[in-house]
């Protein structure tokens, strides 16, 4: 027997979720391996090329330069470096990016936190600064803030 449902969130009930149990600093010690790019010039020669599939990693690009890097066999972090290979950003997920509803904590190169992010679905997610106040609410292509202005939008593939 399969049981399928769902679940409604709103902004307090999504920053609940958001905090639970999450660390405001992880030890610098555990990002020691990825402070630069290993794979710097393989990865930034991938992402000039337009390419995000690289033998055991995926990558993503951005417009300011900034990429992205997924290792396929760690599915709970997110390794975000500048233009010179040096991480900027970690995201640590709660569960693997594909499963929902899911947690992601941004920290940065020093494992301070920037924000919490509740993940429902690939469409909607609620992000919050350390504060617990509202920065964001990407629902599709639109990001709103709290007073439900459209801050930026966003593309993606299906």
């Amino acid at each position: 027997m399969t049981l399928t449902g769902s679940a409604e969130y709103n902004v307090e009930s999504a920053k609940t979720e958001a905090f639970h149990g999450v660390k405001y600093a992880i030890g610098r010690n555990s990002l020691s391996d990825y402070l630069k790019d290993p794979n710097y010039i393989q990865n930034y020669t991938y992402v000039l090329r337009g390419e995000t599939k690289i033998f055991d990693r995926t990558l993503a690009s951005f417009s300011d330069g900034t990429y992205g890097v997924r290792f396929d066999n760690d599915p709970y972090h997110n390794y975000y470096y500048d233009k010179t290979g040096k991480l900027f950003k970690v995201d640590v997920l709660n569960k693997p990016q594909n499963e929902y509803p899911h947690t992601s904590v941004a920290y940065d190169s020093k494992g301070n936190i920037i924000n919490s992010t509740f993940v429902i679905s690939k469409d909607e997610q609620y992000i919050f600064n350390p504060q617990k106040k509202l920065v964001g609410h990407w629902v599709g292509q639109y990001c709103y803030d709290a007073n439900n202005r459209i801050q930026m939008t966003r593309e993606y593939s299906r």
